[in-house]
């Protein structure tokens, strides 16, 4: 370390932020916590450096973004006008002047602004056309990677190259290749994060390269085998605390000895894993058992009870997760091995073939994008290996490289800043910065890993020196408390990546905040099946989010009082100090709907539900009539828009002129036959199509912002949508489309059919657009993902949807990536079509799943750390008691930081992360009794409060303080009441035939069999001239009137859990028979993709389903699963007499439509299946006449439509009653 010089007594830096300015001689890494004040130390040693006499020029400084690059050019600016006011000397004065003027022009930037620069200057050294343009719109580089991969995928098809063949049958999916490439797009995109990405490739198949004993597999050691030892302690552990519960009284002596049965069998486990040997250890796993956990019904034993079976439950769970790394035996999964590895090549090949075609396909273009810039820059640089002249002129040049962020940086950035550094053994001149527990950016393929690296080597001074920043002059000491008491218990080197230790915590540096108790951190929590009164809240999200706007309210009417640091004075809380953070973006629509309704200003910047804009979907669908008319759904939506305004009516007049050709013939024929007449609706069809006309002929000449201009002035669009509610929000969105439309032009694609496919694909991709601010509200909270906070303070935060589960959708692929171990895939056996998980893609599953929590928890670090002054953790649970039971664990442990294991098996949500902490605290003694029997281990001066909320406490506190505006629910239409009385006044000679319909559902004729399925099926029953009620049924619809409030219910229904069930068991893979934890694990992906909610699905019958898959029909399924249709739709023409009884029309038919559940269609026969949920009772032969007597009509439909349409015999039909675990076979 060089001589620093003495800190004056009124300098406010604290010693190691003056360590970390003037430090210089070496590698330099300053980990700086958050609210630790790292920018300003960046920006005065940068001035230091300039008052010492370097220049501005000979510096590089690499920030993460534009805005932060911006921001320190700003922050030196000011520094160096102060200096220049403050100096004395002429020759110091000049010297900052010089600095002054070189600003503008000085080398910071973000990493890839630099490697521009790079390239400017040196592109010769790599002969690259310097006219090259920059290709930075995601959809366009989407749409052109597409068209690549299509060519090359056809390249192969017409090759009939076997081992493409082979890939794609392995990774297509029934319907589509489309999986194919995006396998290969993806491996593209992760392959390009590395320096060598054709080298990276290349080494991909070496990990499929099988040892004879799959037990001494590399990758088996290293990965697997230390987590399988893991989960075992932790199971262990459990166990034990259970025992010692069921220990204290003779009472639970059945339960005693059912954990200690359990204890054996896990402590055999323990010593297989110790030996390799895996055959015994897939026996052992195999023959594997929990027995039923005794009934009691004492009150002594219900309460020993509560304590013993979440800890034995817990157990179970990590027991089969064991299980499911060896599904199938060791022999087997080596064989698996082995015939991966030419996949695995193949796949690697066909990577590179789409990298060299994109890349040609780019220059051709004269394109480059952000990544190009990097491995160009690199390129240049490298030279043949050793450095160019490039590499030595900036390493001449630059005195430092300065780099903020460091813990977001690749391997490929890496590289890059190893070339333009200064390399000698005892000199270093790299200054880095950063905190890694803030690395959130994973999915920018950041490497927190070469940060890691660097803190535990410079510790040692081993390359260079560690200065750790630790005071926060941000944050209150209760939200720093409060962040301790949970990370000191959460993160270490094996969840987090990096050890919470002394170092890590935050100190508290800001004095001036007044002491009160009002500041304590809260977590408010909404039980969303509280008995309730109301039922007015949907679901969670609302729940929460009504409480969050009620305390937000409570907080600005009652005045609360925070500091204002510049100011230096208490004032009472604006809307504008407040702040929620949300994990996604998801749910911005619903925060606008709920805050609406109470009035709170709202400021929403990536709200994203720009194509959502009835504006933007009406200009849409005219786009695309202009490009092609053709297309009925577009062309009604204009048509009955405002732009031509026919109604419904008018609609049914057109058509009526062409029953059965599209929709735009219908128009055509609709005009002609109206030539020579004059009526308003001809008029308008005529004007219409006047414009359309002119339209599509601009179209092929107008460039489409001019085409865009013309719509809007012939229409007078933008005038009638500034009318309309939020007016000026709008019209700004139809100007932005016009902005869009400008962009695009500047792309590589012309044409209007390819802009709308731009805008498809965007939409396709989920890549919707942020609604442009009309009119930004100046007092208003602001709502933002935890991503878009870092960096920023707000005095008050909250922290919302804590308790929504984490994404693994990514581990749900058969494909997986990881920088250092590679790709591993899941090998499907076709001839059987049986799903196997090679052991690289499980050590690379738990490595990635490891990763993931650990970013997780970084995020939620990130989180709680933007708070200056009030902290709110908003979730919800079912019940206090659900919470308890996903927290007690935590009371398990006697150690400060809780099992590895334990934390990953907690992997529901960050606030189960959270309880699992704040457990142990004395403080939830007051919140859990049954926590105040037990050890606490934990005593810290964090303090906290739980506050629980339910529907009654939101709907009392709306009566006290009601919102400012009411939302009004749908009613049924009421539109021309008498013109509809006239209309059913008239008699038709036809009656029968008109209330029978020609189009019936059978989910609509369910009722005439009596299928409970269904609970909203009305019964329209004719009635004869006397009014009498005659017998026959003639129409079976389902009603489209409103329910009453009253009926409303929010809970899940019959239906809803009937229909949620059928939505599994079509869409779970039949690649192998589910286990309770498989199957559990795919429900939750449903209900991450909202499909249906948490409450749904925690009604779903699992164990019937894989109860069904372990019968001789599941295995059937299973068996024949590539020929296996599920829900398949189907249409039929019936005699109408044939369905309702006492029908005496001739000639009339029915058709009727329906959704097959399931059926098998084999060469010469069907196998039909139908499930229902609908609980029964009774003995099982009035259960069989009973289902058969119910279902035989809707059963012999489906046969019917069968045999009709695929030509084939239905030889077995199966009723499945999942509810009763019974088959009725007919």
């Amino acid at each position: 370390m060089t001589k620093i010089p003495l800190k004056p007594q009124n300098e406010t830096f604290t010693d190691t932020q003056w360590q970390a300015i003037f430090d210089k001689g070496d590698n330099l890494l300053v980990s700086a916590s958050a609210g630790s004040g790292k920018t300003t130390v960046l920006v005065r040693r940068v001035i230091e450096k300039l008052k010492a006499g370097s220049q501005i020029d000979e510096l590089l400084i690499v920030t993460f973004t534009e805005a932060a690059a911006r921001e320190m050019k700003e922050r030196i600016q000011v520094a160096l006008q102060t200096a220049i006011n403050q100096e004395s000397q002429e020759q110091k004065r000049q010297h900052f002047v010089r600095q002054l003027q070189l600003l503008p022009t000085a080398n910071i930037s973000t990493l890839h602004a630099f490697c521009l620069t790079v390239i400017r200057r040196f592109y010769y050294l790599i002969d690259l056309d310097p006219g090259f343009r920059m290709l930075t719109d995601e959809t366009e580089i989407l749409l052109l990677k597409e068209e690549i991969w299509t060519q090359l995928r056809d390249a192969h098809y017409e090759a009939n190259d076997e081992a493409f063949f082979r890939l794609t049958e392995n990774f297509a999916s029934d319907r589509s290749d489309e999986t194919v490439g995006d396998l290969i797009l993806s491996l593209y995109d992760f392959a390009r994060a590395n320096p060598d990405p054709e080298k990276w490739l290349d080494g991909l198949a070496v990990n499929y390269e099988a040892a004879d004993n799959l037990g001494e597999n590399h990758l088996y050691q290293a990965q697997i085998k230390p987590t399988l030892v893991e989960i075992a302690a932790t199971a262990e552990h459990l166990l034990a605390a259970a025992k010692q519960f069921a220990d204290q009284s003779p009472l639970m002596e059945k339960a005693a000895a059912l954990v200690h049965a359990e204890i054996s069998q896990v402590q055999e486990i323990q010593r297989v894993l110790a030996t390799d040997d895996l055959s015994v250890l897939y026996d052992r796993l195999t023959h594997l058992t929990f027995d039923r956990y005794p009934s009691y019904r004492k009150e002594e034993q219900k309460e020993l009870s509560q304590e013993i079976k979440p800890l034995r439950d817990d157990a179970k769970k990590l027991l089969e997760q064991l299980k499911g790394y060896f599904p199938y035996p060791p022999a087997d999964m080596l064989q698996m091995l082995q015939l991966s590895e030419p996949i695995v090549a193949t796949m690697a090949e066909m990577t590179k073939e789409f990298l060299t075609a994109f890349q040609a396909r780019k220059l051709a273009k004269g394109l480059l994008d952000f990544n190009d810039l990097e491995h160009f820059t690199l390129k240049i640089l490298l030279g043949d290996g050793t450095g160019s002249d490039a590499s030595v002129y900036y390493r001449d040049k630059f005195e430092e490289v300065l780099v903020d962020e460091y813990q977001d940086i690749n391997r490929l950035q890496e590289a890059i800043l190893y070339w333009v550094r200064q390399v000698s053994g005892d000199h270093g001149n790299m200054f880095m910065v950063g905190d890694v527990k803030q690395s959130i950016y994973s999915f920018r393929l950041a490497d927190p890993t070469l940060f890691i690296e660097k803190y535990l080597a410079f510790e040692h001074q081993n390359g260079g020196r560690r200065i750790v920043l630790a005071e926060n002059f941000r944050s209150r000491r209760e939200v720093l408390d409060f962040t301790n008491l949970v990370f000191q218990q959460l993160m270490d080197e094996q969840v987090g990546q990096i050890p919470y230790d002394d170092a890590a915590a935050l100190v508290p540096g800001f004095p001036s905040f007044p002491e009160s108790d009002a500041f304590i951190p809260e977590l408010l929590l909404y039980e969303k099946e509280a008995e309730s009164t109301t039922n007015l809240i949907e679901d969670k999200t609302e729940g929460e989010l009504h409480v969050t706007a009620i305390k937000i309210q409570e907080l600005i009417q009652s005045q609360f009082m925070i500091y204002d640091k510049k100011r230096r004075e208490e004032r009472p809380v604006t809307y504008q100090d407040i702040v929620l953070l949300t994990p996604t973006r998801k749910n911005n629509l619903v925060i606008l709907d709920v805050f609406k309704k109470f009035g709170i200003p709202l400021e929403v910047n990536d709200a994203q539900n720009y194509f959502q804009a009835t504006e933007i979907q009406t200009m849409i669908a005219l786009l695309q009539i202009i490009d092609n008319p053709y297309q009925d759904i577009p062309l009604v939506a204009v048509l009955r828009s405002p732009m031509v305004g026919l109604t419904e009516d008018e609609l049914a007049e057109i058509r009526l002129a062409d029953r059965t050709s599209e929709f735009y013939k219908a128009v055509l024929t609709y005009q002609d036959n109206q030539k020579g007449t004059v009526s308003a609706l001809s008029k308008r069809v005529d004007d219409f199509l006047s414009e359309l006309n002119r339209w599509r002929e601009a179209a092929r000449r107008l460039p489409i912002p001019d085409l865009l201009w013309d719509i809007y002035d012939t229409t007078a669009y933008l005038d009638y949508v500034v009318g309309l509610p939020a007016g000026q929000q709008r019209y700004a969105n139809l100007i932005a489309l016009i902005h869009r439309a400008e962009k695009y032009e500047k792309s590589s694609f012309r044409g209007l059919y390819q802009f709308i496919r731009f805008i498809e694909k965007m939409q396709e991709k989920d890549k919707d657009l942020a609604e442009p601010l009309a009119t930004p509200a100046e007092n208003a909270v602001r709502v933002m993902t935890v991503h878009a906070s870092k960096g920023l303070e707000f005095p008050v935060v909250f922290l919302l949807d804590t308790t929504k589960f984490f994404n693994y959708q990514d581990f749900q692929k058969r494909y997986i990536f990881e920088e250092q171990l590679g790709a591993g895939i899941q090998y499907i056996d076709a001839s059987e079509n049986i799903k196997y998980e090679t052991i690289p893609f499980q050590a690379i599953k738990q490595v990635r799943l490891k990763k993931a929590l650990s970013e997780e928890m970084r995020k939620l670090y990130v989180a709680l750390t933007r708070a200056e002054q009030k902290l709110y953790l908003v979730g919800s649970y079912k019940d206090r008691q659900a919470a308890f039971k996903a927290w007690q664990a935590g009371l398990t442990q006697s150690q400060t930081v809780l099992d590895p294991a334990l934390r990953l098996v907690a992997r529901g949500s960050l606030m189960d992360w959270v309880g699992l902490t704040l457990i142990r605290h004395p403080e939830m003694e007051q919140v859990f009794t049954d926590a105040s029997e037990r050890k606490m281990t934990i005593h810290h001066p964090a303090r906290f409060q739980i506050h629980w909320w339910n529907q009654d406490q939101i709907d009392q506190q709306l009566q006290v303080q009601p919102p400012t505006e009411a939302v009004v629910a749908p009613t049924p239409s009421t539109t021309a009441p008498e013109r509809l009385l006239n209309r059913l006044d008239y008699q038709y000679p036809y009656s029968k035939a008109t209330q029978t319909t020609s189009y019936q559902s059978v989910s609509e004729l369910k009722r005439l069999y009596n299928d409970p399925d269904d609970q909203d099926i009305t019964l329209l029953e004719w009635h004869s001239a006397d009014q009498k009620l005659a017998p026959q049924r003639f129409r079976y619809v389902e009603t489209e009137l409103a329910k009453p409030r009253f009926l409303q219910e929010q809970k899940p229904q019959a239906a809803s859990i009937g229909s949620a069930t059928h939505l599994v068991m079509q869409m779970l893979p039949l690649t192998e028979v589910p286990t309770e934890a498989s199957l559990a694990a795919f429900i939750d992906e449903l209900v991450e993709r909202q499909l249906f909610t948490k409450d749904v699905a925690d009604k779903i019958d699992q164990g019937s389903i894989v109860w069904f898959y372990q019968t001789a029909v599941g295995q059937t399924l299973i068996k024949y699963a590539t020929q296996v249709k599920r829900e398949q739709p189907f249409s039929m023409l019936k005699e109408a007499a044939t369905i309702f009884e006492g029908f005496d029309e001739p000639d009339a038919e029915l058709l009727i439509h329906g959704i097959i559940d399931g059926y098998v269609e084999l060469p010469d026969r069907i196998i039909l299946y139908d499930f229902k949920t609908d609980a029964v009772f009774g003995s099982e032969a009035q259960i069989e006449k009973r289902m058969r007597d119910r279902y035989f009509g809707q059963l012999k439909l489906y046969c019917q439509a069968l045999e009709q349409a695929l030509q084939k015999p239905v030889t077995e039909t199966y009723l499945v009653l999942l509810a009763a675990k019974k088959i009725i076979e007919w």
